[in-house]
């Protein structure tokens, strides 16, 4: 709220300026001040009382929302809008439709009795109220009926806003307008998606040529928006979905691939999953999957999918094609969030025991000592086995054998393979049973302190 108390004062200095002198004497109603404020001689209060007033109510509106005193709140309100309506600055009513969009909406969303009239009450008021936010307001008020299920109202408000023009104002909002045409696309994708369920049940002639009306509508929309350079991710699914639907299976990849490849668009990773998906859900030649999955690892090298991109390299029986593999899988354990997932250990450890039969064994050391230093303060601490040994014993099993073949001669290493050796390791769920029952082996005890280690 304070960067509108800010644009506030902007609007005020600017509202002070000479040619705007005769302005700031226009009567404000009295009614609608809410500060202890004194007519000049001729009984008018000024554009500095309004102001005033503005801030003065802000506050209150401020403090009623941090105490959830939505009732207040929206008492406030009125009496702000009423100010605004009151006076007649163009600049301060510009600077302040935003606040009243955002308060508002805060408010209603919040009161206990708001009913969805109550919310297109609003949002048409909104729209009348300063046109700097026309076609954002109409986006949402589309989002909020979508919401409730109205999707022709939804379409029909979409419409409206489409063919909206104010000079130089809708020039200005080109990139909003744009927003809009794509989500008029993806309504119409939306309710032919409903009477595709409903006609695939049905003979009736009617209701499938209904279907595909709505068909066309979408997808001359969608094919504009999804051409032009931008993020386009909702409405290149929904656009994909249909034509896979209708079998244009030439024309999907055509998009998708364009979607994916033009320099011209900005890099989206989401592109090439949704092609990597597309090309897997058709059966297309490992070559081509193996292709999408490499730039998707050169964008995000954390990316689930890269699992799937280390099976692909497996089984293409090639040299470089196994050495990639390994660095893949060892890029994604180096972050945070795949520290711990015993599905990318053991897929790392695949990966060298495939090494190991085509006795290239010195790849695995050679990666190896260039990650070394990173690996033994990321993966192979005493707190980190600790954990391990309590939470997750066979990703523990996983991470030595994977240090075996690594080469590394280190204190853990020799511990754990002794311990292991020794004495059969309980399932998590076991130990845990039995150290709540206060029963624990002290064999069981012994062979865990083993697993405190220090690199």
């Amino acid at each position: 709220m304070d960067d509108i108390e800010t644009e506030l004062n902007i609007a005020a200095a600017r509202s002070d300026s000479p040619e705007d002198k005769d302005r700031n004497q226009e009567q404000i109603k009295q009614a609608v001040l809410l500060h202890q404020s004194q007519p000049d001689p001729r009984g008018l209060f000024t554009a500095i009382d309004f102001l005033k007033s503005n801030r003065k109510c802000l506050k209150l509106i401020r403090e009623a929302m941090l105490r959830h005193n939505w009732q207040e709140a929206a008492r406030y309100f009125s009496s702000y809008i009423q100010t605004l309506e009151a006076g007649t600055h163009p600049q301060v009513r510009s600077a302040a439709s935003e606040i009243t969009w955002r308060l508002g909406t805060e408010i209603l969303r919040h009161l206990p009795n708001s009913s969805l009239d109550d919310f297109n009450a609003f949002y048409e008021q909104l729209k009348n109220f300063g046109v700097r936010n026309y076609s954002k307001i109409c986006l949402e008020h589309c989002f909020h009926l979508m919401l409730n299920g109205q999707m022709d109202e939804a379409k029909r408000q979409l419409s409206i806003a489409d063919s909206w023009r104010y000079g130089k104002q809708s020039n200005a909002q080109s990139m909003t307008k744009k927003l809009i045409r794509s989500y008029c696309g993806y309504l119409d994708y939306l309710i032919w998606n409903e009477k595709k369920t409903s006609a695939l049940g049905s003979e009736e002639e009617c209701a499938n040529r209904e279907m595909h009306s709505y068909f066309r509508q979408a997808s001359v929309t969608l094919k504009e928006i999804v051409s032009q350079p931008g993020v386009w991710d909702p409405f290149v699914l929904s656009y994909i979905h249909m034509l896979e639907f209708y079998e244009d299976k030439d024309v999907a990849l055509q998009v998708l691939e364009n979607y994916a490849y033009n320099k011209e668009f900005p890099l989206n990773p989401n592109a090439h999953v949704y092609l990597y998906q597309f090309l897997k859900r058709h059966k297309a030649p490992r070559a081509k999957l193996i292709g999408s999955l490499r730039i998707l690892h050169s964008l995000v090298p954390s990316h689930e999918l890269m699992l799937e991109l280390c099976s692909l390299l497996l089984h293409t029986k090639q040299m470089s094609d196994l050495e990639e593999a390994l660095a893949v899988s060892m890029d994604l354990l180096e972050f945070s969030s795949w520290k711990c997932s015993i599905k990318a250990w053991k897929c790392l450890l695949n990966i060298m025991k495939k090494l190991k039969m085509k006795k290239c064994i010195n790849t695995v050391r050679k990666e190896w000592n260039v990650r070394r230093s990173l690996w033994l303060s990321l993966h192979y601490r005493s707190y980190i086995a600790r954990r391990d040994s309590l939470q997750n014993v066979q990703l523990l099993m996983v991470k030595r054998d994977v240090l075996r073949f690594t080469g590394e001669n280190s204190k853990y290493l020799m511990i754990i393979s002794d311990c292991m050796q020794k004495v059969s390791v309980p399932s998590v769920e076991t130990l845990q049973k039995t150290m709540m029952k206060g029963k624990t082996n002290q064999h069981f005890s012994d062979h865990f302190s083993c697993l405190m280690y220090q690199p």
